[in-house]
Order: C-alpha cells, then structure tokens, then sequence
C-alpha cells in the first residue's frame, strides 16, 4: 500500500507537470541582490530569463509594468495578473516587471536599468499602500546601495513586518513541511490552491477566533454569504501609520523615487502612469459602512490614515506632472456588487476577479 501510495504521488507530480507551469503553483525561491534585496533566478518555475514572471524576455514591448507581488500576481495564476489581463484588454503584450517585496527603490532601480532595455513607450508603476512606503523607507536603511537616500543615520522605529506580537497571525500546523512542499511540489501546490482551499478556511477562521478585531476579523457579506475574508488592519496600519517616523521617511523618499523615474523616463520620451493600489480593508470600507458591519478601531485608523497618505500622494503627483490611475473605487464598486475580489482567507492580494478589477481601469485610465 505504501509503495502504491508513492508511486501514485509520483505519477501524479509528473503529470501535474506535464500540462501546468510550474511557476503557477510552486513558489519561486528567492536569491539575495545587493540592489533589490532579492529575486528569482532565470529560467526558474515559470519564470523568464531575467526571473521575472512572464513566458519569455523581448526584445522591445510597448509597456512595462513594475510594482510588487500586487503586480506580480501573487496567489493566482500567471495569466490572471492584472498586467496579462491588461494585455488582453489592451491586444498588446505587457511586460510585467515586479516581484513581492519591491517598492519605490527597488521600482525606481528597474526602472532606470532594466526596463528601458525593452525600449517601451509606457510605464506602469504600482504603489499599494499596505506596504511599499515602509518598504521605501526599509530599503534605504539596510542596503549600502540606497545609503545616500536616508534622511537619518539610524534605521529606528518599526519596519514593516515589525509586528507586536498581537498583530502577528497565529502559526500554521506543520508549516515548514507545507513550505517546502509549496517550493517543490506541483501536485501540492495543485491541492493547495483547488483543494485544500475549504479546509484553509475552517484553519483561519479558527486562528482569527484567537486573536483580537484588531488584528484578524472574519467578515461574511450579509447580502451574500458565499464572498467572505478576513481582515488584518492592525498589520496594514503598523506599515503605513504617519505618526511614525520611519513611515513619515519612507513617505518622502516614495515621493523622491517617484519624481526621479518621471525624469528618467521623460528624457526618453517613456510615458509614466503611476497605479495607486489601496489596501483590502479601504477597498471594503465603504461597503462595511453601508451595510452596518462592525468595524474595530485598527480598521476604521487604518482606512483613515490611508485616505490622508494618499490624499497626499495624489497631490504630489499632480504637482510633478504625473499621471496616475487610483483603482481604490474600480474595487469599491465591485465590493458592493458582491464580487469576490479577495480571497477568503487572510490573504491581502486580490484573486484573478480582483486583479481583473485593477486591469479594467487601467485600461479605462489610458483610454481617457
């Protein structure tokens, strides 16, 4: 029985292979860089030459779209990232540009040097604000190569995934068997994502169950019990609060890193549209509010500090000369129409409905 077993596994891990990209279900492992922090080696799971999340590098595309694992497509398949679907909606190939963990310094990097590469016409830079201004900040004080951007010596206050233990998610059993299984097995990633799902549910709901509002909400939309998750506002909130001084920095050097990229890419004749991504809990705010649903202080903190933060970004930008697109009411809307634009779980990525929410109006802000 036990050799059936393995043999049966085997065969199904060959051919979960055979007709899946394996980048589509297995994560990518990370290699250290001394500019970016980190990336994915070439030619690696479904990844490119450059290790970046698309079928093949080119050699000219018209438009390329950098940003973080918003950008990516983290959680979904390579095709329902909001740059294919972009694609499709467009008819032109995007050449997407982005990893988890980049943020302005990283983005400004590519930017400079290995986008223009690709000679294109257009660039897309994604800002979320769940975390890419902490990242800024981040950056700037642990790598020598961003040294010269920090405004202080001393890399103080708390970084973005400096949580207090209260805000930190409750442990996964068995969770360094299921990583590595993630990181090598199709067949596991394959169960994960279209089988284990119900039981990752029933798993999160109860760990939110042991900590506070706060930090881990179930949600159910009363008008539709199938869309649910959970939010985690009080781990947005510890990567975005102004009253901090990392983030009061890392706000300022986004701000820098923005203005450089328009100059760089102006004096190529590049285009620059900025792609403002809100965090899950300001995309529901609204609907939260309109249907009566309780909403703890961390939520209601969070949704108003990032409604400040990027009232003051748009300004930036419009003082600069910089389009950008805000798709914070695209996903609004869809909230109140009951889609599902988030996973059920945890999670603070969109699912393909949600990226394709992010797609649309871009496509709708380059048509305008």
């Amino acid at each position: 029985m036990l050799s059936s077993t393995v043999l049966a596994l085997f065969l199904g891990e060959l051919f979960l292979r055979a007709i899946f990209h394996p980048g589509d279900y297995l994560y990518a492992s990370l290699v250290d860089d001394p500019v970016l922090g980190h990336r994915i080696e070439p030619l690696t799971r479904g990844h490119d030459a450059l290790g970046f999340r698309n079928r093949e590098v080119p050699e000219r595309v018209g438009i390329v779209a950098i940003g973080d694992s918003q950008t990516y497509g983290w959680g979904v398949l390579r095709e329902d990232s909001w740059p294919s679907q972009l694609a499709v909606l467009l008819h032109e190939p995007v050449y997407n540009m982005a990893l988890g963990g980049f943020g302005p310094l990283e983005e400004l990097y590519l930017a400079k040097h290995e986008a223009m590469r690709l000679h294109p016409r257009l660039l897309l830079v994604a800002l979320y604000f769940g975390n890419d201004i902490a990242e800024a900040y981040r950056c700037a004080h642990e790598r020598p190569y961003w040294y010269d951007w920090r405004e202080t010596t001393s890399a103080t206050g708390a970084q973005p995934d400096d949580l207090t233990p209260d805000a930190r998610e409750a442990g996964k059993p068995l969770g360094a068997l299921r990583d590595w299984l993630s990181r090598t097995s199709v067949l596991y990633g394959f169960l994960r994502v279209r089988v284990f799902h119900r039981l990752s549910i029933l798993e999160r709901d109860r760990l939110a169950a042991q900590v506070t509002p706060d930090s881990q909400m179930v949600w159910v939309d009363p008008a539709d019990h199938s869309v649910r998750t959970i939010f985690t506002a009080k781990r947005r909130l510890s990567a975005l609060d102004t009253r901090r001084p990392n983030i009061q920095e890392g706000l300022r050097i986004s701000k820098r890193a923005f203005e450089a990229i328009k100059a760089h890419a102006a004096a190529r004749g590049v285009r620059l549209l900025v792609v403002l991504i809100p965090t899950k809990e300001q995309a529901y705010s609204r609907y939260l509010e309109q249907c009566g649903s309780p909403m703890p202080a961390a939520l209601i903190r969070l949704c108003a500090v990032e409604a400040r933060v990027k009232g003051d970004m748009v300004e930036f930008l419009e003082s600069k000369g910089i389009g950008y697109v805000d798709v914070t009411q695209a996903l609004a809307e869809a909230t109140q129409r009951h889609v599902p634009i988030y996973p059920q779980n945890s999670d603070s990525h969109p699912v393909g409905a949600g990226y394709g929410v992010i797609a649309r109006a871009v496509f709708d802000a380059l048509q305008r």
